[in-house]
């Protein structure tokens, strides 16, 4: 009896070491990563979507409760290296890597993860900003505001030295700049989308490499919008002849916001929709990589194909068209 006890004692004490040497590892890990992403530019900027893949391999491998020290352990070591003003972001790659692995270890759809991932960067970007302009009063979209108008004014004094300024130009930058201005909450959904998407393909990728048993997203091409997407499209265009020509309302800002994310979804489906037929044509990779130039060049073409895509099955006359 004796001799079992020993012998689970010792068994308990090498598991706990494997776990303490794995956490310093990945924590090690993670603080290359993040200095890297601070000190090095170019390489930064690709290194930064890698940053959260020792918090999820440490959360695929132990318990929830090592994995919060772990991260707590990443957040204090990152601190330490950026400074005070890198905690929100140190915290911010933290939670992404520990919500990839939460994700992971419930059983959840790749799909999930990227929402999940996503609403995570979008909660963050919103406490940034909040922070920001209350704590520092620095408000980034005015700023990014100012740069585009600083911008407009060199453009404007360039064009009329040369005397190519166009007729109503002041007007045609006014609207464009009032629809930037309105559509920041679109643009910021998206890009928190893009962003986490990004995230979780750098950091399943790598996961998947080393072993790491992650979910896997289905073929682009076999993407696939719900009927209902048209239906909801269908009521924000009806929606627009009961707002009428007020900007200024709040029901404009969410019509016009509505129309950039279901345009773009249905863009995306129209490019699905390209990849479908291409795929089933065995057209080469240049092929592709043309076409899906084109495709973005012509979105309005495009998210026309997605509309339609999503209404009616044209992949099915796409299949009946190739056996024939």
């Amino acid at each position: 009896m004796d001799d079992v006890l020993r012998t689970g004692g010792i068994q308990i004490m090498q598991d706990n070491a494997r776990k303490l040497t794995y956490g310093a590892m990945m924590i090690a890990l993670f603080a290359v990563l993040f200095a890297v992403s601070l000190y090095i530019p170019l390489v930064g900027s690709v290194s930064l979507f890698f940053i959260p893949l020792p918090i999820l391999l440490y959360r695929l491998r132990y318990d929830r409760s090592a994995s919060v020290l772990v991260a707590v352990a990443a957040i204090i070591v990152s601190s330490l290296l950026g400074g005070v003003l890198s905690i929100p972001v140190a915290i911010t790659l933290v939670l992404i890597g520990f919500v990839m692995g939460e994700t992971v270890q419930t059983g959840k759809s790749k799909f999930y993860t990227v929402m999940a991932v996503s609403l995570t960067v979008l909660i963050s970007m919103v406490v940034t900003y909040v922070g920001g302009v209350l704590l520092f009063e620095f408000n980034a979209i005015d700023v990014m505001m100012d740069t585009f108008q600083d911008a407009q004014q060199k453009m404007t004094e360039y064009l009329s030295d040369f005397g190519a300024l166009p007729q109503d130009y002041e007007k045609i930058i006014a609207d464009t700049f009032s629809y930037y201005g309105y559509t920041i909450p679109a643009m910021v959904m998206l890009g928190s989308l893009l962003t986490g998407y990004l995230f979780v393909a750098a950091s399943f990728y790598t996961a998947g490499r080393v072993g790491g048993k992650v979910q896997k997203f289905p073929p682009f091409r076999e993407m696939k919008l719900p009927f209902m997407t048209i239906v909801i499209y269908a009521l924000v265009i009806l929606s627009s002849f009961l707002i009428g020509n007020d900007t200024t309302s709040t029901g404009y800002l969410i019509y016009i916001n509505a129309m950039v994310i279901l345009r773009f979804t249905f863009l995306l489906q129209g490019l699905s929709l390209i990849y479908y037929f291409l795929h089933e044509r065995k057209s080469t990779d240049f092929i592709t990589v043309l076409a899906t130039v084109f495709a973005v060049m012509l979105n309005p073409m495009t998210i026309l194909l997605g509309t339609l895509d999503t209404a009616i099955d044209i992949r099915a006359w796409i299949g009946k068209d190739k056996v024939n």
